[in-house]
């Protein structure tokens, strides 16, 4: 959890369009955890965070952690390595209906603007970040140290 709160602290980009790297730890939580712990993780984590960054809580970014790391759960729960097709599809699920979708609902709303105001803008920075997320969990996941670190943790 500490890691995931870290990471998501080292921003890349202005306040408007934002880039961190909490992805990474989301999914390695989701893929070593499974959807049900994952869950109370994403939930727990996004509000540590949201009171760390001084910013309102607001339970749609929940949901939306809750949604990622459930779909996280169901492409990489229990598979020793993924391969590159799952990580693609399941970055471009994510993308697309969390980040691009269900995350501009949410930016709506807080700033009281149309669902349209800000999706050019979401949309251009997910087109960058989509395939530096695939390449990045693909790696990871599939790296022998991270695989090799499961057992020591869980024994």
């Amino acid at each position: 959890m500490v890691a995931e709160i870290i990471l998501g602290r080292l921003v890349i980009g202005n306040s408007s369009v934002q880039f961190t790297f909490s992805f990474i730890i989301i999914a390695i939580i989701a893929k070593w955890y499974g959807p049900f712990w994952s869950v109370g993780i994403a939930i727990i984590v996004d509000f540590i965070g949201t009171m760390l960054s001084g910013q309102p809580y607001f339970i749609g970014f929940t949901l939306s952690a809750v949604l990622v790391v459930i779909i996280y759960s169901l492409a990489f729960y229990g598979k020793d390595k993924v391969s590159i097709w799952n990580v693609l599809v399941t970055t471009l699920i994510i993308t697309i209906f969390i980040n691009i979708l269900l995350n501009s609902l949410w930016v709506s709303i807080l700033a009281h603007t149309s669902f349209y105001y800000f999706l050019p803008v979401r949309i251009i920075k997910n087109l960058i970040s989509f395939p530096i997320q695939t390449i990045l969990l693909y790696w990871i996941l599939n790296n022998k140290t991270i695989r090799h670190m499961k057992p020591k943790i869980f024994n």
